[in-house]
């Protein structure tokens, strides 16, 4: 599922951007869901309560906060959503850079253009590792960014994703291996650092607002690995 954000204070742009954005998708046969946002303070009310999109298409011009703001504030929790800006005033388009914007599109908007920066896109996630295990008699494969924690449970392990909890049997460990993106922070749990959005020496809190325990004894090889995701020094 291919999830959409469109954050533009002008219903008439709006409507537009959501018809060539479906348009766009529903061409390239892509899964999609669109949320469409009349103000900064809404989006950030949803993505703060664990709502997570793949792109976001964010007016730079808005009457309380700008799209460059509004995409700072969006960095500080997700370093991997595309960003495209839509303007029209070219000069703006250089504070772009500051927060890895994908590209910007000038008003009125270009489909053709469009569909193109997310064809690119969605090329990139498609390519992005994948968690492959058994489930009953079932092998399944899913994206690892859809993954928060694994849990330790009796003889098998929980695997909570943004929008549901799998079964799978096995261990911790052997779950674990060649896979750097889950780092273990408990004797019961590992979490997936890309969806951890807070961590204090006892606890990591996650996208979806669950909160997982972090034993003193894996603390400082969470705290490397979540300073390494927020692209600081560790």
């Amino acid at each position: 599922m291919y999830r959409v954000a469109i954050c533009e204070d002008e219903p008439v742009f709006a409507e537009e951007h959501e018809r060539l954005c479906r348009s766009a998708l529903d061409r390239l046969d892509i899964e999609h869901q669109i949320f469409r946002y009349e103000n900064a303070a809404r989006l950030l009310r949803d993505f703060s309560e664990g709502r997570r999109y793949d792109l976001f298409l964010l007016d730079i011009l808005m009457d309380e906060t700008d799209g460059v703001e509004l995409a700072a504030r969006i960095r500080e929790q997700d370093a991997a959503a595309a960003i495209i800006f839509i303007t029209s005033t070219p000069g703006y388009a250089l504070r772009g850079y500051d927060v890895g914007a994908l590209h910007y599109l000038m008003k009125p908007l270009d489909g053709g253009a469009l569909e193109r920066l997310i064809a690119s896109d969605r090329q990139r996630r498609f390519r992005s590792p994948r968690f492959v295990f058994k489930s009953g008699r079932q092998s399944l494969n899913i994206p690892m960014d859809e993954i928060v924690c694994l849990e330790t449970v009796g003889k098998r392990v929980a695997i909570t994703l943004l929008g549901e909890t799998l079964d799978c049997p096995g261990g911790l460990l052997e779950l674990l291996k060649g896979r750097r993106q889950l780092v273990r922070c408990h004797k019961s749990f590992a979490v997936n650092m890309r969806n951890i959005r807070e961590l204090t020496r006892t606890e990591a809190l996650a996208v979806n607002g669950r909160t997982i325990p972090v034993s003193r004894t894996y603390f400082k090889d969470v705290q490397k690995a979540f300073l390494r995701q927020m692209g600081e020094p560790g």
